[in-house]
């Protein structure tokens, strides 16, 4: 039974949900594919596992009909079968005429067989054998290794994001007191981020930089990203490590940009530490699915690499403050989202 736990909390901590009233079936959205996976125990009669896989096809054709509902275009259904040993299940079971894995219709079907003891998969001839590292999820609860588990606040339990509201709250105050008071002005060259200031030993500017904006525009753009991704951290780590990932990934944007940048002129924004929340979500997102940050791993790197890229074609933009920013909470991911003790189960 060691198996059959350990790939149980290995899908469900990659962000697999399990179907209801159905063990060792399980669902998880990749938009614009739902995939469904359905893992079948080769040591009980053929006759059980084969009834079992074609209820299991039935069902899959019947979330065929509710794609829409999970704003996906088409269905991976895939069927293991573990631990029979020399049973070529899956390419019978394809010549037998059940669908086949094919990018002409929104179904496809793909066939495994899967060895407990040498932890490996065999697909169906012509078929994948790799499929968003479920082959890598059995391989690893084959040889024992317990899933890697997050250490995650309850989000619905957690307070309201208190840290976001304030770091928004003191950049709208100095927005308006850079736009609006007397001398204003003067606050952005004083403690905005500049090559010559660190020179003169200002290092405050690392941080002071990440609280100035240059209008309102800037800060709106700015917010949205805040409010998206700043909410959601600092719901899952809390408010005091949020607010060390907020800060050292605006400091990581800033270095890279003193010494990679051209030293002339002043950069001032949120950009940095938001695009750090962005990469520390990104990893999140790969390493546990889009159910804590609510979007999906290919969508949240296309936005990633889009953001970036952009940056490099679009005027007064300080990149090298984004990929700083990027790159530190990315390593932040690794320093802030404790992990529990190895052989623990989080369900």
């Amino acid at each position: 039974m060691a198996f059959w736990e350990t790939i149980d909390a290995q899908l469900r901590n990659t962000g697999f949900r399990p179907v209801n009233h159905k063990p060792n079936w399980y669902w998880r959205t990749e938009n614009p594919v739902l995939y469904l996976v359905c893992l079948l125990d080769g040591r009980a009669e053929g006759a059980v596992w084969r009834e079992e896989s074609m209820t299991f096809s039935g069902f899959a054709k019947s979330m065929e009909n509710r794609l829409e509902e999970f704003f996906c275009t088409r269905v991976v259904a895939l069927s293991v079968l573990v631990d029979k040993a020399g049973e070529k299940w899956a390419v019978d079971t394809v010549e037998s005429g059940e669908n086949t894995y094919t990018y002409e219709e929104k179904l496809h079907r793909v066939f495994w067989h899967f060895s407990t003891e040498t932890a490996k998969v065999e697909a169906a001839k012509g078929q994948p054998d790799k499929i968003i590292g479920i082959e890598k999820l059995l391989a690893a609860a084959a040889l024992g290794k317990a899933a890697e588990v997050l250490v995650l606040r309850d989000t619905q339990e957690q307070k309201k994001p208190v840290a976001t509201a304030v770091i928004f709250a003191i950049c709208m105050l100095l927005l308006a007191v850079t736009s609006f008071a007397p001398g204003g002005y003067e606050l952005i060259i004083n403690y905005g981020l500049s090559a010559e200031g660190i020179d003169r030993g200002e290092y405050y500017r690392f941080l002071t930089s990440m609280f100035l904006h240059s209008g309102i525009m800037h800060l709106a753009s700015n917010g949205v990203y805040l409010y998206y991704f700043g909410v959601r951290s600092e719901k899952l780590l809390g408010t005091g490590r949020f607010l060390l990932l907020y800060l050292l990934s605006g400091i990581c944007g800033g270095l890279l940009s003193v010494f990679l940048g051209d030293g002339y002129g002043i950069s001032i924004g949120a950009s940095g530490a938001i695009y750090g929340l962005l990469g520390a979500m990104l990893i999140l997102t790969k390493k546990r699915g889009p159910r804590y940050t609510g979007m999906n791993y290919s969508t949240m790197l296309f936005l990633a690499a889009t953001a970036i890229l952009l940056g490099f074609f679009e005027p007064n933009v300080d990149n090298l403050g984004h990929i700083g920013g990027f790159l530190g909470g990315m390593a932040g991911f690794f320093l802030f989202f404790p992990r529990k003790k190895k052989g623990t189960v989080d369900k």
